[in-house]
């Protein structure tokens, strides 16, 4: 590599495989003045919908932003810190649970790509923290890396 190259624009493929590779990320969304919030998040990439899943709870602020604009992006950088993704979009805020084992619980319930060993306490503790999933749907994905040597 020579010094000073420029960064390497990252395909769809490669952007793709690059956010299932991770799971934290920097979701920013929208406070009513327009200045961007930033939130660190555990994240689930589905290459297939390519959406992003987040699970958070219902008193959060990016929820009430996301509420109130449901326009978001979420940033996932290399550990290095050399490459890095963006995923636009909008995003859609699923029911919140409130009653062990009520239609929104059953729902996240399924969601999970590992069942928990005991579901009615899974159950029980997701509605007693009035949890919620929210899904950005991709509008725009990019990102570059810098192949240093």
């Amino acid at each position: 590599m020579t010094k000073n190259a420029p960064p390497r624009v990252l395909d769809e493929a490669a952007l793709s495989e690059f956010l299932a590779e991770h799971t934290f990320g920097a979701l920013a969304t929208l406070k009513r003045d327009g200045r961007p919030h930033l939130s660190t998040v555990v994240y689930d990439w589905n290459p297939d919908t390519r959406e992003i899943r987040i699970s958070t709870t219902e008193d959060r602020l990016k929820v009430k932003q996301l509420r109130n604009n449901p326009t978001a992006s979420l940033y996932v950088s290399s550990a290095d810190h050399w490459k890095f993704a963006v995923v636009e979009g909008k995003a859609e805020l699923s029911e919140v649970t409130r009653t062990p084992g009520d239609t929104a619980g059953l729902e996240y319930l399924a969601a999970q790509r590992r069942k928990p060993e005991d579901e009615a306490e899974f159950l029980e503790t997701i509605a007693a923290e009035r949890r919620l999933h929210i899904t950005l749907k991709t509008g725009k994905l990019y990102g570059t890396a810098l192949d240093i040597a």
